[in-house]
């Protein structure tokens, strides 16, 4: 039975507080922001400490955040499709989730083994320069964040403010998982898995109004992605020490973080779901039990979930589980015959790893295959040549092979674009990756050589199944694997390696430091501040370690009331924070039309169609007020969004200037939003040239904002 204490009672309560008091001051909703978050880590926890009671601390942190991730997007997946994706039934799901499931026994003795500080000076020194890295990465992100607090989404580039925000502002809207068409650019996108986009509806539920969170979704995923990097080398064998310097090696490539973390897309949860199904697969190599499976086939299945990439990482990293399970199995039978796994508990993991894999990742297969007969609808989907299922032509990598983005100098990539890998990559991290497996073979470790091999898979499906190779946030999973391989192959050396290690983690700090600030007296000062931060760090390192018992029984008994406390605290100054983002975010003059569009229309917002670009997010408002639409040119207006079971057409085929009019009527469209490019659209000229029916309202920076005579008034809210 669920144990309802004190601590589980507040948050259940300010978690229903929030559900129904939707009009609340922007400090309460950070509350509800820590409440929601406290709750869905709680119930990943519980939920990973019954399936996998044994998990290590690492290993079961990253299968907690797994299953943390899983209970919210699932369920809030099918909310959508029902009609309820609204803040208060997700709420009040939250609570009822983090009140029924039930705590369990806890192992207090689990943990940090107390240790005393090292006599040699070298184990010492290496531990602060370990420290000092870390605290550089850690501060390059920090001054990322804070020179971006103001910025709105999308501030690097890639696709947030196209089809991922823009789809879950049209959420927002209607309350369902209807997906936005555009009329130009990929018309793919609709069909494509959205995890990472329900993850930022997530962090919207709790303000409702504002993406002040939702901006930085994969912030959260990568995180928890060099976490599973230290526990993946530590189920290969490795140290704690060259655990975390092989997570420092992956975190501190600035293209990873925070380029790549400071997003709404979904690289970084991509990767993190690649990491985590593999460390919980290894896990259930050494132990093959159903909760270990159902843990990884959940984190293998929101991978599914996230991105069609997903399809081609799965499978060899299921191959390396079952290789992994086998070869342990075979093991055992010549060591302990009587404690084998037997044949029948073999097939019920492999039916829980399924079950799970299908719960937590199947919504998006099962909507394109009950509306387009195809689960991985664009793409054609063939078997020896046969097709199975049809798609459309020109989207995979060989129709696509001779557009500018699939071209790619594989050893001027791998070697050159250190803005991508790091300046150290071309020396250690590749070497690594092709040395690893060799050795790892060369010495009979067969798990090791397996997991280092999918580096040199995932990069082979990248270069010829990918269509897009300009970046590596298409196979991060091969990068992070690669940074084990070097601190595995450091350990297999020996203490003679240590001053290798110390130089690439001097190098990666000094790397750090050319990140934050613009002078040389700010790196120059952050530099002592680093150094003489690490120093101290390191002797408090080991002084806590002696005292982590008491430390642990401290954090079990009044942890809960000081995270309250500084979440109280922090409360106010977050919610003036939240509401200057507000306020600040179309600030910035590359935001004049979406500013402009603000102040025509009002705080109350209006119905606006867009045409001419295929990021349409901002103009849906600072606050999410505009109803914003693609309109259909045609009559086909059951297919300008996709959805389950509609009907296959396409809305934005050529048609009429009059045909257009009369859907902007009975849409009861107010303004016109027209972005101006190298590619036209027919809105922009059927606008500009009946001057009878639209008047500019406003112009400037590609943007035309046009208001239509006599439309009709919009429904009232």
């Amino acid at each position: 039975m669920p144990v309802l204490n004190l601590p589980a009672l507040l948050i259940a309560a300010v978690l229903l507080a929030g559900a129904a008091w939707p009009g609340s001051p922007r400090a309460f909703q950070v509350v509800v922001l820590a409440a929601m978050l406290a709750a869905l880590w709680e119930v990943g926890s519980r939920l990973a400490r019954w399936l996998a009671p044994d998990l290590p601390w690492d290993s079961h942190a990253v299968a907690a955040f797994s299953l943390a991730v899983g209970i919210a997007v699932v369920p809030a997946t099918w909310m959508g499709q029902i009609g309820w994706l609204r803040p208060a039934p997700f709420l009040i799901w939250t609570a009822i989730a983090f009140l029924m499931v039930p705590i369990p026994r806890r192992d207090v003795g689990a943990g940090l083994v107390p240790a005393s500080a090292p006599t040699s000076r070298v184990i010492r020194a290496d531990t602060a320069l370990l420290i000092m890295a870390a605290l550089a990465v850690f501060l390059v992100g920090l001054y990322d964040l804070w020179r971006l607090r103001w910025a709105p989404a999308g501030p690097h580039g890639f696709d947030d403010v196209s089809y991922h925000l823009s789809a879950v502002a049209t959420w927002i809207r209607h309350g369902d998982v209807r997906m936005i068409r555009f009329s130009m650019g990929a018309p793919t996108t609709p069909f494509f898995p959205i995890l990472g986009e329900m993850a930022s509806w997530v962090l919207i539920a709790p303000f409702r109004n504002s993406d002040v969170a939702a901006r930085w979704t994969q912030l959260f995923f990568a995180v928890f992605s060099f976490l599973a990097v230290a526990s993946i080398a530590r189920r290969l064998g490795l140290s704690r020490r060259n655990a975390a310097f092989a997570a420092i090696c992956y975190a501190g490539i600035y293209h990873v973080f925070p380029v790549l973390s400071v997003s709404a897309g979904n690289d970084q949860s991509t990767s993190f779901f690649t990491l985590a199904g593999l460390d919980a697969g290894l896990a259930l190599a050494r132990r093959p039990r159903p909760g270990v499976a159902v843990v990884a086939g959940a984190a293998l299945g929101l991978l599914l979930a996230t991105k069609y990439i997903g399809v081609l990482f799965v499978p060899p990293v299921l191959a390396v589980i079952a290789a992994a399970v086998w070869i342990e199995w075979i093991e055992r039978r010549r060591q302990e015959p009587a404690e084998r796994p037997r044949a029948r508990t073999l097939l019920g993991i492999a039916l829980a790893l399924a079950l799970a894999m299908a719960i937590s990742g199947g919504y998006t297969y099962l909507r394109n295959a009950v509306t387009t007969g195809n689960p991985l609808f664009p793409a054609p989907v063939k078997v020896f040549g046969v097709e199975i299922f049809p798609g459309w032509g020109g989207i995979s990598s060989s129709d696509l092979s001779s557009a500018p983005e699939f071209q790619i100098d594989v050893w001027r990539f791998l070697t050159r674009r250190s803005k991508l890998f790091g300046s150290w990559f071309p020396f250690t991290l590749l070497p690594a990756a092709l040395l690893a497996p060799l050795l790892a073979l060369w010495r009979r470790r067969w798990p090791a050589a397996l997991v280092f091999a999918l580096s040199a898979v995932f990069f082979l499906e990248f270069l010829y199944v990918m269509a897009d190779h300009r970046d590596i946030r298409y196979f991060l999973p091969a990068v992070a694997l690669a940074a084990v391989a070097f601190a595995w192959l450091l350990e297999e050396i020996g203490p003679r390696a240590i001053p290798v290690r110390d130089v690439v983690l001097a190098w990666i700090t000094l790397q750090a430091g050319r990140h934050i600030g613009q002078s040389a007296v700010v790196n120059l000062v952050g530099g002592l501040v680093v150094v003489a931060a690490g120093v101290w760090l390191e002797r408090m390192w080991w002084r806590g370690r002696e005292q982590a018992p008491a430390l642990r029984s401290w954090i079990h008994r009044w942890g809960w009331v000081a995270a309250a406390g500084a979440v109280l605290i922090a409360a106010v100054p977050l919610g003036w924070a939240v509401s200057n983002y507000q306020v600040k975010k179309f600030s910035n003059p590359k935001m004049a039309g979406p500013l402009a569009l603000e102040r025509i229309v009002g705080p109350r917002g209006a119905r606006v169609a867009y045409a001419g670009y295929n990021q349409p997010y901002f103009f849906f408002g600072r606050r999410f007020q505009n109803d914003l639409q693609i309109v259909p040119r045609n009559r086909m207006l059951d297919a300008q969004y996709y959805h389950w079971g509609m009907r296959m057409v396409d809305p934005y085929e050529a048609g009429t200037y009059r045909r257009w009019r009369e859907v902007l009527a009975e849409k009861r469209i107010e303004y016109v939003v027209i972005v101006r490019g190298p590619w036209e659209e027919p809105e922009g000229r059927w606008v500009s040239r009946r001057t009878e029916g639209f008047a500019l309202a406003w112009a400037g920076e590609g943007v035309e904002i046009w208001r239509v005579i006599n439309a009709p008034p919009a429904d009232p809210r």
